[in-house]
C-alpha cells in the first residue's frame, strides 16, 4: 500500500495546516498510509555542513528528531510539503528540514517519489516559496505533479482553496493508482 508523508512547516494550525490536512483526509479516505508531521513539534537542528560525513556515509551525524524522519522519507511514495510564506520564502523550520535532507540527496533516496508543494502568504511571495520547494524536488530527482500557492491576507482559507487541495490530493492518488498502488516508480 502506498505511503504519503505530509510535512507542515508552519508554527500554527492555520491556513497551511488546513490545506495539507484536507489533502491527508482524502488519502486516509482511500486507506493510504498517511502521516502528517508538524516540524514545530520536532527538535531539528541546523545542518552543520559536514559534507565529508554526509558524502561518504550517506547519513547525518547530527542526533536529533530528523533521525526519525529519514526512514519515513525513504518509505514514502509521495511527499506533500506545506509552508507559510515568510519574507517571500519558506519558513525557517522548513528550510532547516530541507537542508538536513542532504544525506538523502547524496544517496538519491527520494528519486522518483511524487512531490507536491503548498504555500500560503498574507500578501505575496507564495510563488517564490513554491519555487524553493520545487527546487528541493528537482534536486532530489522527484516527480513534482503540482502545487497550490495562495494569498489570503488575514482571512482563513476558503472552501475553494480546500477544494484545490483536495483536487491536488486526487492527482496524487491518480499517480499512485486507483487503489493507492504505485503505477510509477515510487
Amino acid at each position: 500500500m502506498a505511503r504519503v508523508l505530509a510535512i507542515v512547516g508552519s508554527p500554527r494550525k492555520a491556513n497551511t495546516y488546513k490545506l495539507v490536512k484536507a489533502m491527508c483526509d482524502i488519502f486516509e479516505e482511500r486507506n493510504l498510509r498517511t502521516e502528517l508531521v508538524f516540524l514545530k513539534d520536532l527538535d531539528i537542528k541546523s545542518c552543520n555542513g559536514c559534507d565529508e560525513y554526509c558524502g561518504t556515509k550517506k547519513e547525518c551525524q547530527v542526533q536529533d528528531d530528523m533521525q526519525t524522519l529519514y526512514p519515513k522519507l525513504k518509505e514514502a511514495d509521495a511527499l506533500v510539503i506545506g509552508t507559510p510564506t515568510y519574507f517571500w520564502n519558506v519558513s525557517g523550520p522548513l528550510k532547516t528540514f530541507i537542508d538536513r535532507t542532504d544525506p538523502l540527496y547524496v544517496a538519491r533516496a527520494l528519486k522518483g517519489k511524487i512531490g507536491v508543494a503548498v504555500a500560503v502568504s498574507e500578501v505575496d511571495g507564495q510563488d517564490l516559496a513554491i519555487s524553493n520547494i520545487s527546487s528541493f524536488f528537482h534536486l532530489h530527482e522527484m516527480r513534482e505533479i503540482g502545487s497550490i500557492a495562495i494569498a489570503r491576507g488575514s482571512e482563513k482559507v476558503k472552501e475553494e482553496d480546500l477544494e484545490m487541495a483536495k483536487a491536488l490530493a486526487r492527482k496524487i492518488l491518480s499517480a499512485l493508482g486507483q487503489n493507492g498502488n504505485c503505477l510509477i516508480r515510487c
